[in-house]
């Protein structure tokens, strides 16, 4: 994940620069908050979506122990997430529950 970022801050940092606030929005305001759009995807996997200058970002995220975590990012192309795409994001948040 953090080389995703790494490489939005990058190539996009003005596309960085507002997943950045969503991200801080969430933090303060929580999954309910009317500023950002967020959807539940099950097996506490959320999906934050942002359309910025007409490319689809998604940040998959899980809440664990209190906490947000990103577990993987994409430029979406298609209607449809990518079903790897999923079961990364999903995969990843598996891990993160184990520790």
């Amino acid at each position: 994940m953090s080389n995703y970022l790494a490489g939005l801050a990058k190539e996009r940092p003005k596309a960085f620069a507002r997943l950045a606030l969503d991200l801080e929005v969430l933090g303060a305001e929580g999954l309910r908050s009317q500023q950002i759009t967020v959807r539940p995807l099950g097996d506490k996997l959320w999906e934050l979506k942002r359309l910025y200058d007409g490319i689809q970002y998604r940040l998959f995220l899980g809440i664990w122990k209190e906490a947000v975590w990103l577990v993987h990012g994409i430029e979406k192309k298609s209607p449809k997430t990518p079903k790897n795409d999923l079961a990364l994001a999903r995969k990843r948040l598996r891990e993160v529950m184990a520790r």
